[in-house]
């Protein structure tokens, strides 16, 4: 395809070229581009009163590149100006979406042997905030469990997600003997992250499994664990508290409740349905006593040199399982970890989205102004974003990313306003509808520039 343009006066009291000298111009001013702006064809009337000429690319207003060409009455020019300033990866489709480093977070690492390290600080949160364009989030939940016991009453509990919206759908799902109606959900969004859940008591008469997702996302959610009537009564742990640092083989722990049989078994963590073994605090070991009476140790085998707080946190949180296929789970008891200050031997990973007991790190749950539409060339050079959220730090860094290329991630200008306010600029090149031309520009030895732009539009 080839777009040509004619002659643009730049100076006011010179109706176009040549002008100045009293000569009619022979021609226009005028240029040509062809091969996806890589080949320039250009006609300057009267070169001899032309002092310099050349090519310009912008990206209306900002300058990309520029090229002398040589002086002449029909020239030709194949360039490959810098598109540095562009970026090649956008995609008509692409969402804009803020992220929140965070030096309480954590970056996993897996190495070619497939062991996995990790490394102090991370991307803890963030939101969609636009669309290039059509602004389509995608709300999911993350991993929330909850327990509740056959025949209670409608139970509420809050969850964490992302994208979370007025607009987004909710379902509930019902597995292994569970009942329940979609009628019986309620879903309450308290902003981009938070929302407040209300299962009603018909869904609880029954044990079974019941699992709250979005509508986008059916994979991860909450999980309500409807305990059977039938299940054991943890009562107490002793000791309630055990060192941060006490060698999980040197633990001995006595559990007092009632319905315990040889069958019970002891659960350490937070997510007893969950199968994997990256959710599991420690493994213990079940002694039968009596049915008011379970101890727990753990197997040297298992142990190695972690302690009870492998991975660390500032609880350890047990269950009793019953009878699996009946749905039999004790209500949680928490033996409380007390810090020494000594510091704790490596141990093994769990997957981030399962550790509760890391230190709070930053969440956003609002920005403004949402969405953020496309920037354009009248828009200043900085858009100003407002960020809401929680436990933000003064060492928080703001990226802003689209697509999935690395070339689309950058970290931009932050301020920490306080713990639940951070202030960030948004680039105008980064996020914008581009405005692409060329320009000839020739200036005459009197010092006049005149100039013949063309619009880069599509080529097909």
């Amino acid at each position: 395809m080839r777009i040509v343009a004619g002659l643009v006066c730049l100076t006011a009291s010179v109706a176009c070229f040549g002008q100045a000298t009293q000569h009619r111009p022979s021609g226009e001013l005028q240029l040509a581009v062809d091969d996806y702006g890589k080949h320039f064809s250009y006609s300057i009337p009267h070169p001899e009163q032309v002092r310099r000429a050349w090519i310009e690319v912008l990206d209306r207003p900002l300058l990309l590149d520029r090229k002398p060409i040589a002086i002449q009455a029909n020239g030709t020019l194949d360039w490959e100006w810098n598109r540095n300033a562009l970026n090649d990866y956008e995609q008509p489709d692409d969402n804009l979406e803020v992220w929140i480093w965070d030096p309480n977070g954590e970056t996993l690492t897996c190495d070619i042997n497939t062991v996995m390290s990790s490394q102090p600080g991370g991307i803890v949160s963030g939101a969609t905030v636009g669309g290039r364009q059509q602004f389509t989030p995608a709300p999911r939940l993350g991993h929330t469990w909850v327990r509740a016991a056959q025949g209670s009453r409608a139970i509420t509990f809050d969850v964490i997600g992302q994208d979370l919206g007025q607009s987004t759908k909710f379902r509930i799902e019902a597995s292994r003997g569970g009942r329940c109606r979609q009628q019986s959900l309620h879903v309450q969004v308290l902003d981009l992250v938070h929302a407040r859940i209300t299962v009603d008591p018909d869904c609880l008469q029954s044990p079974g499994i019941l699992s709250v997702t979005t509508s986008n996302d059916t994979e991860d959610g909450a999980t309500v664990h409807v305990a059977s009537k039938a299940s054991p009564k943890l009562d107490s742990v002793s000791p309630a508290s055990l060192p941060d640092d006490l060698r999980q083989d040197k633990m001995k722990l006595i559990l007092r409740g009632r319905g315990f049989t040889k069958d019970s078994i002891v659960y350490a963590g937070y997510y007893p349905d969950a199968g994997d073994y990256q959710t599991d605090q420690l493994w213990p070991e079940t002694e039968y006593v009596s049915s008011t009476e379970l101890r727990v140790h753990v197997d040297p085998a298992h142990a190695g040199d972690d302690t009870v707080a492998q991975p660390r946190g500032d609880k350890l949180r047990l269950w009793v399982k019953g009878n699996e296929e009946k749905l039999e789970l004790s209500q949680p008891f928490d033996v409380t970890l007390r810090p020494t200050g000594r510091p704790l031997p490596g141990g093994r990973l769990s997957e981030s989205d399962f550790r509760r007991w890391k230190p709070k790190t930053a969440i956003v749950t609002a920005v403004s102004p949402f969405p953020i539409g496309l920037m354009n060339e009248h828009s200043p050079e900085e858009l100003a974003v407002s960020i809401r959220g929680e436990n933000f730090s003064s060492e928080d860094k703001v990226m802003f990313s689209f697509g999935n290329n690395a070339n689309n991630d950058k970290e931009v200008r932050s301020q920490y306003i306080s713990p639940t306010t951070l202030r960030a600029w948004l680039p105008r090149q980064f996020w914008r509808k581009h405005a692409v031309c060329y320009r000839l520009v020739v200036e005459t030895k009197e010092g006049k520039r005149y100039t013949s732009q063309v619009d880069e539009k599509d080529e097909d």
